[in-house]
């Protein structure tokens, strides 16, 4: 029952931001669940439920995505994440946390410091780029989000509702290919199936408050304390485990 309270709690969070940032429910919810779960199974059940809210936001912000622009990055995600999710199941895994904790800082000050400062052009090698790093970071620690939202945002713009529609198709398809690949490779067991209903309606009350509050907040200020927040408890989880 602890364990349940502990997926729900964290998912209502990440519910909310996924709703009003159009990613990032993977990245605070791998914050608190390696605190009692195995890093792989952690992952898997982040990608399971993230995959939810993606779903849910993709369908109510349908009307504004434009299929095309994201199956080509989806390819190389999905030959990428399927080698880093074999590799994960087979690897040394006695320090992938601690590298997990460098991958939460490195993502922090990226985004706190160089994302306005970068523009990226929406090709094949930028495709290639993003789709890759994005399905090796989901395959081995959950979070693929942040690569791929340069890459949407390099071509949608400021367009805000079309950003929301694409990142959520893209992340639609590909949280559902992840997990479908962690089920086959038995990263998915019978212990994490009592968890998924909690963490989904997590999902689902953070969408509901997100939805109310995404007009009424400063997006910007909030990303900052996001990966602010982000940046401190990777730095924890790297120093607490070399």
């Amino acid at each position: 029952m602890k364990e349940m309270l502990y997926v729900f709690l964290p998912c209502i969070i990440g519910g909310i931001i996924q709703t009003t940032t159009g990613f990032g429910s993977g990245i605070f919810i791998m914050l608190f669940f390696p605190l009692f779960l195995p890093i792989l199974q952690s992952s898997a059940l982040s990608t399971l439920v993230s995959a939810w809210a993606c779903i849910m936001l993709a369908w109510k912000y349908r009307k504004y995505a434009t299929p095309k622009i994201v199956i080509l990055p989806a390819i190389f995600y999905f030959t990428f994440s399927f080698l880093a999710i074999r590799f994960a199941t087979t690897a040394d895994l006695t320090n992938l946390k601690a590298y997990f904790g460098l991958f939460l800082i490195v993502i922090a000050l990226y985004f706190m410091f160089f994302a306005d400062r970068i523009h990226l052009k929406a090709n094949l090698l930028t495709a290639f780029i993003c789709g890759s790093i994005s399905g090796i970071a989901s395959g081995l620690f959950g979070i693929g989000g942040p690569p791929m939202v340069l890459y949407i945002l390099a071509i949608v713009g400021d367009d805000k509702n079309s950003y929301i529609g694409n990142s959520q198709f893209f992340f639609s398809m590909t949280t559902i290919y992840t997990t479908a690949v962690r089920a086959f490779s038995g990263i998915i067991t019978a212990d994490l199936l009592p968890l998924i209903i909690p963490g989904m309606l997590g999902m689902m009350v953070g969408k509901s408050l997100g939805i109310k509050i995404v007009e009424k907040i400063d997006i910007a200020f909030m990303k900052k304390l996001i990966y602010g927040f982000l940046g401190l408890s990777g730095l924890l989880t790297f120093v607490t485990n070399i």
